[in-house]
């Protein structure tokens, strides 16, 4: 399969973790337009709800409400790359005794026992013996009564935000001990959250469309960490309007808000808005930029290159 059609599809499933169960075309009127649009509330975000302290012992919420307590030497299996990614920068690589095929970074977790892809092998996770399984909420959902029946724990992680994805790394670190780690994850996006502020200074948000798909067109909204990821950047995202956190948008409508920048996933993705929209403003502009990666497409530490990266597109010209 070429390489820009495999990535094109890792992005989609990605995002089609958040389009579960909701409808495939939430486009909403052109009259939406003009309501204003709530802006990401861009003071430091500060993991404060998943992890709580009474009468000195710790207790960790999981994204559904389930409860557990900090685990000392854990063996952990991680079932989404994100989660892999955050467990390396936490300090607990070595815990991890079990990964899936997809989860690719850092280097070190190429090397991990494999426990399946998008299908699970639950055969090969209980032979491991984890203390505990680490999936995410609307994607993993069917390991926890799997693994619950062979007495193994499943703790969920959830990305709808960047709330929630500061919230599910602090309480990984308060789960594994590793609290300290998780607030220089947490600090470093806050700093980049941060510098993002400085470059756009007192001027108006640029307008956004990322186009997570083209055929047909799709894109995100409130409830997908990609819509954060464009606001924090300093940009207003076209469709925060849309019904649901991700899915398809009428070209019609893109072609009536016009906004300065579009993002795709690829250089094919590009040359189909150039020639799609060949009048329009990003179009005419220049500002149509192939923005696809694993830091931009993955809810993990990574999200601070992606912050910077985005960014900088948006205003290319700050110091």
């Amino acid at each position: 399969m070429p390489s820009h059609v495999l990535q094109r599809l890792m992005i989609a499933c990605c995002c089609l973790v958040w389009a579960a169960c909701q409808r495939a075309d939430n486009t909403a009127p052109d009259a939406a337009v003009q309501a204003p649009i709530p802006p990401v509330d861009t003071a430091a975000l500060v993991a404060d709800g998943w992890v709580t302290v009474v009468g000195g012992d710790t207790e960790i919420r999981d994204a559904y409400g389930k409860t557990f307590r900090p685990l000392t030497d854990a063996r952990v299996v991680s079932v989404i790359p994100s989660a892999t990614e955050t467990l390396f920068a936490l300090g607990m690589g070595a815990s991890v005794i079990g990964v899936t095929t997809n989860c690719n970074y850092p280097p070190q977790a190429l090397t991990v026992e494999k426990v399946g892809d998008f299908n699970l092998n639950y055969e090969k996770i209980i032979s491991l013996e984890p203390s505990i399984v680490v999936g995410s909420k609307g994607f993993t959902d069917g390991a926890g009564d799997v693994l619950a029946a062979a007495g193994i724990g499943y703790f969920a992680v959830s990305h709808a935000s960047f709330q929630e994805i500061v919230e599910s790394t602090h309480a990984l670190g308060a789960l594994l001990g590793a609290e300290d780690a998780a607030s220089v994850i947490v600090g470093d996006l806050n700093a980049a959250i941060a510098r993002a502020r400085r470059r756009r200074g007192e001027r108006e948000a640029v307008s956004v469309f990322w186009a997570q798909w083209t055929e047909p067109l799709s894109t995100v909204a409130p409830g997908n960490f990609h819509h954060d990821l464009i606001e924090l950047a300093g940009g207003r995202n076209v469709a925060a309007d849309m019904s649901a956190s991700y899915g398809q948008f009428s070209e019609e409508q893109l072609a009536a808000r016009d906004p300065a920048v579009v993002l795709a996933p690829g250089a094919d993705a590009v040359a189909w808005v150039t020639t799609r929209f060949p009048a329009s403003a990003a179009v005419l502009t220049g500002r149509v930029y192939a923005f696809s990666s694993d830091e931009s497409a993955r809810p993990g530490p990574r999200l601070v290159v992606a912050l910077d990266e985005l960014s900088a597109l948006l205003y290319p010209d700050a110091e």
